[in-house]
């Protein structure tokens, strides 16, 4: 599959009114785990690599040569995105897009990065009056912080692109801390990287699948 450009798929999401999955990469296991994650779904989504990515990795050619070539070899589209927030004016938001001419744009709503409990209240009226004011998608910013049903509703009110990545980071952190519980003389890091990727696949498989679900449909238990 040739990779995708992320604006179309964000039009694509757009067109049917469900949630676009953009998630982050941390390193080669995030990759593979993502591409297999949403294979599984059946959706396409974008692969984020951050600057905070670009640092531990010592440059960017490493992480994003290994990212596209991933994401060239999968069965659904995936997209390459370099990535990287008072809420957001409405009025400010739609003279700042007919000045630049972006294809989409990220708000500030009510969540905030790096979030490890899931309890932000997303603005819902203003995500609202932002879909109305603005006239390219809309991007969340921060949404590890936001319960499931908060983001269904965001992606109701207007939300297009869900960016995600400390979400997954507690995934497989998770997995690793218990392989090596279960065996502390393991020194093979291949297994307990394994264990790792296997429950970061499948929440981001989760993920996908909670995004894109129409908007009628109950969220999943």
């Amino acid at each position: 599959m040739t990779r995708a450009r992320t604006l179309d798929l964000l039009r694509h999401a757009d067109a049917e009114e469900r949630g676009l999955a953009a998630f982050n990469v941390l390193h080669i296991e995030t990759v593979e785990a993502l591409a297999e994650a949403a294979t599984r779904a059946g959706h396409g989504i974008v692969l984020q690599i951050s600057e905070n990515c670009v640092d531990y990795h010592g440059s960017l050619a490493p992480i994003a040569e290994a990212t596209k070539t991933v994401a060239g070899a999968t069965d659904v589209p995936l997209a390459v995105h370099l990535d990287h927030a008072t809420r957001t004016d409405p009025d400010e938001a739609r003279a700042f897009v007919e000045a630049t001419g972006v294809d989409a744009l990220a708000v500030a709503v009510g969540s905030s990065h790096q979030m490890v409990d899931r309890t932000a209240q997303l603005d819902l009226d203003l995500v609202e009056r932002l879909r109305v004011a603005v006239p390219v998608p809309l991007v969340l910013h921060g949404s590890s912080g936001v319960p499931d049903t908060g983001i269904r509703l965001g992606i109701a009110a207007g939300l297009r692109k869900i960016n995600v990545s400390t979400q997954l980071n507690k995934a497989f952190t998770s997995g690793v801390r218990a392989r090596l519980e279960r065996d502390a003389a393991l020194v093979d890091s291949r297994k307990y990287l394994h264990e790792g990727r296997e429950l970061l696949t499948a929440e981001a498989d989760r993920l996908i699948r909670l995004f894109a679900r129409p908007l009628g449909s109950p969220d999943a238990t």
